[in-house]
């Protein structure tokens, strides 16, 4: 029987550490009612899948974490027998250095593209054939090749086989027979190989001498299979493809998926077919007693599935926000990657439902896109007031890049980690007004500390990331240039966990600011003139910032609670709800009303500049295609 989790356990997270001893900040209660939320979950016994799901702020990471070390005290694990995974090599080293701080050092770490490559180098792919290789229909397909790869007739059997100078005599229908059984068997081939050695070396005198000839004899029979070339010949055969498909995918995307290119690189995709193919042999891969993914909303089932078999067990800690899930496997529940989940065993759902890092005045910004980002997602109770309200600053494209500047410099001069939230759209201008303004940046994935400069990130880089101050640049076009913009703009505005600027284009900007008038020449800074416009409080003295490149649920939180932690509430008050800051998107136009064959036409015309697009171009150039596409058709330009 399980008993509840030790309070004495590593902290999970320094700041909920920091709040605990402040009772004027927090109040005990609150800090043993977040705490006891957490404690539930870190520990749900070992026999199970354990799928959180945990909004911004919420401590997911450290959860998870925690529940590692708990279930190494309690006796029920070995570190060694221990793999965390996660979406990148920094994440592995942030989570590798939290366990090992803790006492827990042969905890096993690993990047998702780590723990499947077996390749020096990885390509990128057309979106949609990365998107088709990622369904769990591959699983059928793979299957259906390699039955046909094991139905090949086998190669005649030979009278004699020479062994070290000594020629064994082989009884060629006994020898068939035993071929026979072992196909019969629908072993795989390294298990036929098996079976025909042992039941040669049982009818043997001589079993050293013939446990050699028989491994001739299987290399002959059955050659050494290499997953590797037998995918590479698949995916280099139309026939093959063909034959494979079994009904379950159609004449284009069997053409997807042909590739007539024999370079030795894979693409990322490729990564766990490879992996599928290693376990359709009979290819065993080191398994763990206990498996922990983190921000798994963005796997492919076929990532998934290749990750949960590294579980001898069945025994996994799933961690990821729904809301956050973009890209390729933007997916609105968590039941496509359950399926790839071990069957055996009970699956239990938890959500972690206070969020402590994100102050209330940011996550309310944020919350109010949730209702068009995620409808199904809960949004966490925020318990948390920080100093600073949000500072929205409407700009144009004169003074953007300038006044981006200035507030990135206002928080980096003081020595705390700055993300800029940019769109590909102005960020050229954007970098040069940094390099204007002297202040050292650098793009997503330095490992420079965020106290070093700033951190210039596209909105799909910010996620998983944490930063004392985050400036986010035409929320707008964040909104217009993705399918999941109102996701990427929820991420985008939950990666502060003290300050937070808003600067962009005045109909763009939270509706009661829309109407602001143009913005003069330079926009102060911080406090603004009066009128409905939030302004930022006098910043307090910065302290220890957390380091860029880290998860959300990483940073350090020193600095934050120095700043923020003083004017939190009671619990009661905290849970009170708010009155909601409004957030709409502007409206789209309307359609005309068109004849039926207008409209076929209209749409045979659409999906195929669409297979053109998700064939020829990655999602961030979709809008720059889209918007070049537009300049060339506009009415001025038409002769």
């Amino acid at each position: 029987m399980f008993r509840p989790a030790d309070p004495g356990a590593p902290v999970d997270d320094d700041l909920l550490a920091v709040l605990s001893r402040d009772s004027v900040a927090a109040g005990p209660d609150l800090v043993a009612t977040i705490r006891a939320a957490q404690d539930d979950v870190v520990s749900t016994e070992l026999d199970r899948v354990l799928i959180v799901q945990g909004g911004p702020g919420t401590g997911k990471t450290m959860t998870a974490l925690r529940r590692v070390a708990w279930l190494l005290d309690e006796g029920l694990l070995d570190d060694a027998e221990t793999l965390v995974v996660g979406p990148s090599e920094a994440f592995a080293r942030f989570t590798d250095d939290v366990l090992t701080g803790w006492g827990y050092d042969r905890v096993v770490h690993r990047a998702v593209g780590a723990l499947l490559s077996r390749t020096p180098g990885v390509r990128d792919e057309a979106p949609h054939i990365a998107r088709l290789k990622g369904e769990s229909r591959m699983v059928g397909l793979l299957k259906r090749a390699y039955a046909q790869h094991q139905s090949r007739p086998a190669a005649e059997v030979p009278a004699s086989i020479d062994v070290g100078g000594q020629t064994v005599k082989l009884d060629s229908m006994i020898v068939r027979r035993m071929i026979e059984t072992a196909v019969a068997s629908e072993a795989p081939i390294g298990d036929r190989r098996r079976i025909l050695r042992a039941t040669m070396a049982a009818a043997s005198k001589d079993p050293r001498l013939v446990l050699e000839a028989a491994d001739q004899l299987a290399d002959r029979l059955w050659p050494r299979f290499e997953p590797a070339r037998f995918l590479r010949e698949l995916f280099g055969s139309r026939k093959l493809l063909a034959a494979a498909a079994g009904g379950e995918f159609t004449d284009r995307e069997v053409a997807s998926l042909y590739r007539h290119d024999d370079s030795d690189l894979w693409f990322d995709a490729d990564l766990p077919l490879l992996d599928e193919v290693d376990h359709l042999t009979g290819l065993e891969v080191k398994g763990f007693l206990h498996v922990v993914v983190d921000e798994a909303q963005d796997l492919s089932p076929m990532q998934m599935r290749a990750i949960a078999r590294r579980s001898r067990t069945g025994s996994i800690t799933v961690v990821g926000d729904i809301a956050q899930s973009t890209g390729l496997w933007a997916r609105d529940d968590w039941h496509d990657l359950e399926a790839e989940l071990p069957a055996a065993i009970p699956h239990e759902h938890r959500e972690l439902r206070f969020g402590y890092r994100i102050p209330r005045q940011i996550f309310d910004l944020a919350a109010e896109l949730l209702p068009m980002a995620a409808p199904s997602v809960q949004a966490p109770t925020t318990v948390r007031d920080g100093n600073s309200e949000p500072v929205i600053t409407p700009a144009d494209v004169t003074t953007r890049g300038r006044l981006v500047a200035t507030a990135a410099a206002e928080h980096a001069d003081r020595g705390r980690s700055v993300a800029v939230v940019c769109p590909a759209r102005c960020r050229a201008e954007v970098e040069a007004a940094l390099d204007d303004e002297g202040l050292p940046w650098h793009p997503a994935g330095d490992d420079e500390p965020g106290g070093a400069g700033v951190a210039l990130l596209a909105p799909h880089e910010a996620k998983g990331l944490e930063f004392d101050a985050a400036v986010v640049v035409e929320p707008g076009y964040i909104l217009d240039d993705d399918s999941r913009g109102h996701r990427l703009l929820y991420i985008a505005l939950t990666r502060a966990t003290g300050f937070l600027h808003l600067i962009g284009a005045p109909e763009d900007l939270p509706v009661e600011y829309g109407a602001a008038a143009a913005p003069p020449a330079a926009a102060p800074l911080g406090p603004t003139p009066p009128g409905p416009a939030p302004t930022a409080a006098a910043p307090a003295a910065a302290g220890t910032s957390a380091p860029a490149g880290t998860s959300a649920s990483e940073g350090s939180g020193a600095s934050v609670a120095a700043e923020a932690g003083a004017s939190t509430a009671g619990a009661d008050a905290l849970l009170a709800q708010r009155e909601p800051v409004t957030w709409s998107p502007p409206p789209r136009p309307a359609e005309p009303e068109l004849e039926p064959a207008v409209r076929e036409a209209i749409d045979v015309v659409v999906r195929s500049l669409a297979e053109t697009l998700l064939g020829s171009l990655t999602p961030e150039l979709w809008p720059v295609a889209l918007r070049r596409l537009e300049d060339l058709i506009a009415p001025e330009a038409l002769p």
